[in-house]
């Protein structure tokens, strides 16, 4: 019998005949066996081996794990598993999750012809790397399952599909070392996706036979919408960098996951106070930056090596000399004669507040991709916003303030996230500008500097008045003109363009195209009209994006803009 992480399901078993009990598994609790009687059965191990009896087939269970609940007709087991599979020599773990298939939605077709012919793809290719852990080979899979079904009302089928993570190891892996992999691949794919993700069951396997694990998670009946584009990381993406994550996840940084970037998982969870919020993605993100500036030795004054002498020779100066022991250590009362005590009142650590932290570290990551979203500034108002969160005081930011400098916070730690999953900065820019998750949409960004830097923005030099001209105001059609280095409106040709459109001449319009109607009015046989959506006026330092523009230019111009 399957045993399924997120279903309530009460069995009736036993232990002896004679002796039997209640198991019931409630998602979200731990699994619990209860006596019949009004005391439980004399068993004092960690592991209880039970049976159904209700059924043909009588099932057994392996309960293992077994937690003091507190009385004596009942007791708590944190595992549950159930299966021909020998529990001492699992290899395999296969968690399910149901989720992923959306999340690939765009990786399946289907379409129906006049004759009734079905015809399509509905496979998604699997995913595979091979990782070292703990001094053994693992192998990680990422596959579908799928089938096809009749109806309820046997009117016609159904195809269902959902996404396997599979783990092979060379050694055999216990109970707790599965529910460890379990937590570690929700938490991957949570950052991944950009929602909190639920795994429905545990399959195991010891290379000849299967069974299913059953272990208690947070119970979880949020829904999210996973499907292209709306995940954060997108699934073409995702097969791209598939063997670099694995690799960085869980080989190389484990420490930074599991220890620090392990809890944001469960603020995406979490529906409090703004303010709060804030404060504990900016508790993570100082403890994080304090870990990677000592791990890179990057938060001394000195060189380690100069910082000893300089102890050193300090102690032993005053060590030396009564009078200085005193006087050095009046009112501190500690022996500065002591090199330990005085590293510890002096320390060499150039990072100590919260901002200085977080700047430091940024600084040595550089600001390809932190200068689109945040600044020095946004740093400041973090702080204020996690101070008065910390110290219960009233906010005096707005909620619109608040919610802006919010979602900065958490694009900068995904961005760390990204960053310690072998995701490079070039990757990480083509992530946040393909997709259409709420965290992109929510948080502010130089849309100029992301296009710039993704080699997406035309630029298009212009003078002052031109450019005070064309941003002070929406418009719906503009042809703009090089004469020489600078572009220019032109104007007869807009107000051409303008009046050709206009609905009153929809039913006699001949030209569909806007450019295409430009280039009949072109009079010089050397130049061409094209239409763009993603330009940029730039004067001085100011730009201003432009959402639909005819560029009226030489074929060689327009095409140094890849435009065709």
């Amino acid at each position: 019998m399957d045993l399924l992480l997120t279903e309530d399901l009460e069995l009736n078993v036993r232990i002896t005949e004679g002796e039997y009990f209640k198991l019931k598994l409630n998602y979200g609790n731990m699994p619990l066996l209860t006596h019949v009687s009004k005391h439980f059965y004399e068993y004092k191990g960690d592991e209880i081996q039970v049976e159904g009896f209700t059924e043909k087939q009588t099932p057994k269970y392996l309960l293992s794990g077994a937690i003091d609940s507190g009385g004596q007709s009942s007791k708590q087991f944190r595992y549950i598993y159930s299966g021909k599979a020998k529990a001492t020599n699992l290899k395999k773990i296969y968690f399910t999750f149901p989720e992923l298939a959306p999340y690939f939605n765009n990786e399946i077709s289907k379409n129906l012809e006049q004759n009734g012919d079905l015809s399509g793809n509905i496979t998604i290719e699997p995913m595979e790397a091979t990782i070292l852990n703990s001094e053994q080979t693992i192998k990680v899979g990422l596959h579908q399952n799928y089938q096809l079904s009749d109806t309820s009302t046997k009117d016609g089928f159904q195809f269902t599909s959902s996404m396997t993570l599979v783990f092979e190891f060379e050694n055999t892996v216990t109970f707790s070392e599965i529910e460890k992999y379990l937590y570690k691949s929700k938490n991957l794919f949570t950052w991944i996706t950009g929602f909190p993700i639920k795994v429905s069951k545990i399959e195991v396997s010891d290379g000849e036979n299967t069974g299913t694990l059953y272990t208690p998670s947070v119970k979880d009946t949020s829904e999210h919408d996973l499907s292209y584009p709306n995940s954060f990381m997108l699934a073409a993406q995702l097969r791209e960098n598939f063997v670099k994550i694995c690799e960085s996840y869980f080989e190389k940084n484990t420490f930074e996951f599991e220890d620090i970037w392990s809890r944001t998982v469960p603020l995406y969870n979490f529906n409090g106070v703004l303010e709060y919020e804030t404060m504990l993605y900016a508790s993570i993100l100082e403890k994080y930056c304090s870990h990677k500036l000592h791990q890179l030795n990057l938060d001394t004054k000195l060189d380690e090596d100069e910082y000893t002498e300089l102890t050193n020779r300090l102690t032993g100066l005053i060590s030396e000399d009564s009078e200085l022991v005193k006087t050095f250590s009046k009112d501190i009362l500690a022996d500065l004669s002591n090199v330990e005590v005085l590293k510890k009142l002096l320390p060499n650590s150039s990072a100590t507040t919260y901002i200085q932290k977080v700047k430091k570290y940024l600084n040595h990551v550089g600001k390809y991709v932190t200068e689109i979203f945040i600044s020095t500034k946004d740093l400041k108002v973090i702080k204020d916003v996690r101070d008065r969160a910390a110290h219960g005081q009233p906010e005096i930011y707005t909620t619109e303030e608040v919610s802006g400098i919010y979602w900065k916070l958490r694009m900068l730690v995904i961005y760390l996230i990204y960053k310690d999953l072998g995701i490079s900065d070039s990757d990480f820019l083509k992530i946040i500008s393909y997709t259409f998750n709420q965290l992109v949409v929510n948080c502010d960004k130089n849309e100029f500097k992301l296009d710039t830097k993704l080699n997406q923005a035309i630029t298009l030099p212009v003078s002052e008045s031109v450019f005070d001209e064309v941003s002070s105001k929406l418009r719906t059609y503009l042809v703009l003109a090089r004469n020489e280095n600078l572009y220019e409106i032109h104007k007869e040709y807009t107000t051409k363009l303008s009046n050709y459109f206009t609905a009153k001449n929809s039913a006699d319009r001949q030209i569909r195209s806007l450019d295409e109607y430009v280039q009949t009015l072109l009079e010089n046989p050397k130049l061409e009209a094209k239409y763009t959506g993603n330009a940029y006026i730039i004067h001085n330092q100011k730009n201003h994006k432009l959402h639909g523009v005819i560029i009226v230019d030489t074929p060689k111009k327009l095409r140094s803009y890849s435009i065709r």
